[in-house]
């Protein structure tokens, strides 16, 4: 009869060439893998040197076009034409009136007369 030592021994050993043969992790892989994770996630933590910062120059904000032509018209309280509107801005003649019918649309401008004008 065999004793149970040498039963348990090639039980054991018939175990961990089984977990071997299919790449199955022990708990001591486990457990190395873990130490390993935790000392990844520690260098990662870690406070990094702060890189400086390269100095922008301050973006200026660009007015919109409507707000440009709005300006405009606001600088002249009895009203403004056309001309003056398009030499102070250098808008093309197409760019101009569609601002000013936009402008008039939502009630930001009124048209005073023909040509002339206001803001409202």
């Amino acid at each position: 009869m065999v004793e149970k030592s040498e039963l348990g021994a090639n039980w054991e050993g018939f175990i961990k060439m089984l977990l071997n043969r299919l790449d199955i992790p022990t708990k001591k892989d486990i457990l190395s893998l873990h130490g390993r994770l935790d000392k990844l996630e520690q260098l990662l933590y870690q406070k990094q040197p702060v890189a400086k910062k390269k100095r922008t120059k301050p973006t200026i904000k660009r007015k919109s076009a409507s707000s440009i032509v709005l300006d405009v018209i606001a600088n002249h309280p009895e009203g403004t034409n056309f001309k003056t509107i398009k030499a102070a801005t250098g808008f093309n003649d197409k760019k101009l009136r569609n601002i000013i019918f936009r402008l008039n649309k939502i009630k930001r401008i009124k048209r005073v007369k023909r040509g002339i004008y206001k803001k409202a």
